[in-house]
This record gives C-alpha cells, sequence and structure tokens, in this order.
C-alpha cells in the first residue's frame, strides 16, 4: 500500500470533527493540542471538511457524543471521544494506525 505523504513530510491526515460546543466539560481544543504535540511531524490534523482523510476523530465535549451523530463514521476509520480521560486510549488507535502503515 502507497503511503500518502504531505509535501511537508507529515504523514497521515486525521481529520478532526468538534461537537458543537453546547455542553463540553473539558478543553476540547487542549486534547487536540496535545494530539499535535505527541505525534509531532507524524500526523496532520486537518478539519473533518478536508478530503483524502486516513482518519478521523470525533472530540465530544460531553457524553451526548453529538459530534458523532452529526458526522457519523462515514469514508475513513474513526475514533470518537467524550472526555479528555479517554485521551490516552485516543493515542493508543492512532499508534497502531501509524504501526499498520509502517507493516
Amino acid at each position: 500500500m502507497k503511503s500518502r505523504k504531505r509535501k511537508t513530510g507529515i504523514g497521515k491526515r486525521i481529520g478532526v470533527k468538534y461537537c458543537g460546543g453546547c455542553n463540553p466539560t473539558y478543553d476540547r481544543s487542549q486534547v487536540v493540542r496535545q494530539l499535535k504535540a505527541c505525534f509531532l511531524n507524524r500526523f496532520y490534523f486537518p478539519l473533518r471538511s478536508q478530503k483524502n482523510l486516513d482518519g478521523l476523530v470525533f472530540i465530544n465535549g460531553c457524553p451526548s457524543s453529538c459530534a458523532l451523530e452529526e458526522g457519523g463514521p462515514k469514508g475513513p476509520v474513526s475514533f470518537s471521544i467524550s472526555g479528555e480521560n479517554e485521551l490516552p486510549l485516543l493515542i493508543r488507535w492512532l499508534t497502531t494506525l501509524e504501526e499498520k502503515e509502517n507493516n
């Protein structure tokens, strides 16, 4: 399988879809900043509206998970979180995606 590398050298494109933010229980943007820091130069995190995504992350502010309901898991593989306590699970999921590409 051919790798889709960007000209800047950044690997997989993981789209980010935020919920509406009506009742967030944590700083959703902070979670995305932590992801970017953790996967620096290994993943690119554009908004979901961009094309040719390798994966999709739904960032929900509460357990209602309305981002998942609005966006639906159409197209690329996806992962949904509804609290910052789920960040380690998301990191593990992204690591698994990366390992699959390298094998």
